[in-house]
């Protein structure tokens, strides 16, 4: 009996020791399971938090994006609407120059042009130029691009006429040995500035004047009509390209012979730095005379066509 009962009671705490480790084992199972499904909840619900902030992001970009697909729309109708509103422009300067060449206005009208250029102190000009409301005419050449393009791309944006004054401007021995010389600098100068600003110049300014060109005058100017140029000389200047005087007298000899003109071509340069001094009282002095200024353009009545 004594061994039978040893048995049974080893048999009895056997299972016992059985269903607690069992307990145990569930317990730890059911432990883990609980805290596994915490942390894959907290890791949905995280998941379900950022995948709603890519969704919005996702909306957001969307809508910005849109936004940026209007404004490149827009920026790309930009040129044509400035070439729009600057062919009404001249349109209505055509207009006013067939008034004063009729006689129907007592206004005069004054193109201040500026030759040469650009030089370090272009910038100084086209200050004043801001400050009046003055729209002018450069005359340029090529020159280096590293130090002279921003005020090329100035002068541009500023919404003056840039005219074509030759690549060399090379007077002696170079320019006015043939025809054929000159047109290539021509044509040298108009790639280079529509290459640089995407403008295609049509109004040309003989360096030293048309009278330069000596006996190949006619013949160039047959060659620049082929190429679409009209070109202009001048009735009036500072004297600054020929004489270095003070800004008084440059002012002076701007002031003093007009002469009642009704259309004035006003030739300067703006590497003068008198000049520059003498340009308010010179713009000042043309309006009490009568005088509103405009660029040149291809059809103005003051080029030669």
């Amino acid at each position: 009996m004594g061994t039978g009962d040893e048995r049974i009671r080893r048999y009895h705490w056997a299972l016992i020791f059985l269903t607690a480790a069992a307990v145990v084992c569930v317990s730890f199972r059911l432990a883990y399971e609980v805290r596994r499904n915490r942390e894959l909840t907290e890791k949905l619900k995280a998941t379900e938090a950022e995948t709603e902030m890519i969704l919005k992001s996702c909306a957001s970009a969307e809508a910005r994006i849109g936004e940026l697909e209007t404004a490149i729309e827009n920026v790309k109708g930009l040129p044509k609407q400035a070439e729009a509103a600057r062919q009404r422009f001249f349109d209505e300067a055509e207009k006013l120059e067939e008034m004063v060449q009729n006689g129907e206005t007592d206004l005069k009208i004054a193109y201040l042009t500026f030759d040469d250029g650009p030089y370090e102190i272009t910038e100084q000009y086209l200050d004043v130029l801001e400050k009046y409301g003055i729209l002018a005419t450069f005359f340029q050449r090529g020159r280096d691009w590293g130090t002279f393009g921003q005020t090329y791309i100035r002068v541009a944006r500023s919404g003056h006429t840039i005219g074509n004054h030759t690549f060399s401007h090379q007077i002696r021995g170079g320019i006015y040995r043939s025809v054929q010389a000159f047109m290539d600098d021509v044509i040298k100068n108009r790639t280079f500035i529509y290459e640089k600003l995407g403008i295609t110049t049509d109004v040309l300014r003989f360096p030293g004047g048309s009278g330069t060109a000596g006996s190949l005058k006619q013949d160039i100017i047959e060659e620049l009509r082929k190429e679409g140029y009209a070109y202009v000389n001048w009735n009036s200047a500072t004297m600054d390209g020929m004489y270095d005087l003070s800004a008084e007298e440059y002012r002076d000899n701007v002031l003093d012979k007009t002469g009642g003109r009704k259309f004035l071509v006003v030739l300067m340069h703006d590497y003068n730095r008198n000049t520059l001094k003498a340009l308010p009282e010179i713009i000042e002095g043309l309006e009490s005379q009568g005088y509103v200024f405009l660029p040149l353009f291809y059809e103005s009545l003051a080029v030669n066509r």
